[in-house]
C-alpha cells in the first residue's frame, strides 16, 4: 500500500498525491535528509532532473502524465505547487529539502512562485517520452473521465 512506503506522509485532498516528510539527521557538521529508492518510494527512480534559476514570476510545469510517477524535492529555497486531480486541487509548498511530494499519474501540476535561490529536484518512475506528456488541460480532464470510469 502507498501509504506505507512512506515513513510519514499526509493526504493533499487531490487524488493520490501525499506530502512527505523525509528523515532529517542533525549533525554538528551538517544535514542529511535520504530516500531509498526501494524501499522509501513507490516507484524506482528512472530520471532525475532539476529546475532552477526560474526568472520572475515564471511557471514551469503546466502539464500531466499518463503513466509516469514523480517525487519532487525543493532541495534549496521554496517552491509551491498546484496539484489537481480534474476535481480537486491544492497548493503545496515545498521549502525544505527534507519534504517532498509524491504525484502519481493523471495529476495535472503547476510549479510557481520560485524564490531566486530555489533548486527543485524531481525523481520520475520513467525515462522522458514526450508522448507521455498531456499539455492540454482539457485532454487531461477526458483522460481522467475515462480512467474515473474504469475505476469506480
Amino acid at each position: 500500500m502507498l501509504e506505507e512506503k512512506f515513513l510519514s506522509s499526509v493526504e493533499v485532498g487531490v487524488r493520490g498525491v501525499r506530502l512527505v516528510e523525509l528523515p532529517r539527521i542533525e549533525d554538528p557538521r551538517g544535514n542529511l535528509s535520504v530516500v531509498e529508492f526501494e524501499k522509501d518510494l513507490p516507484f524506482v527512480p528512472a530520471r532525475c532532473f532539476w529546475i532552477y534559476d526560474v526568472p520572475g514570476q515564471n511557471v514551469r510545469g503546466e502539464h500531466s502524465h499518463r503513466r509516469l510517477e514523480q517525487f519532487l524535492v525543493c532541495v534549496k529555497g521554496a517552491c509551491v505547487i498546484t496539484v489537481d486531480d480534474g476535481r480537486n486541487r491544492a497548493d503545496v509548498v515545498l521549502d525544505r529539502p527534507n519534504r517532498g511530494l509524491y504525484l502519481p499519474p493523471l495529476i495535472w501540476d503547476t510549479m510557481h512562485r520560485f524564490t531566486d535561490d530555489a533548486v527543485l529536484m524531481v525523481l520520475a518512475s520513467e525515462r522522458y517520452d514526450p508522448a507521455e506528456y498531456i499539455r492540454d488541460y482539457r485532454e487531461f480532464l477526458r483522460l481522467v473521465t475515462e480512467y474515473e470510469s474504469t475505476f469506480p
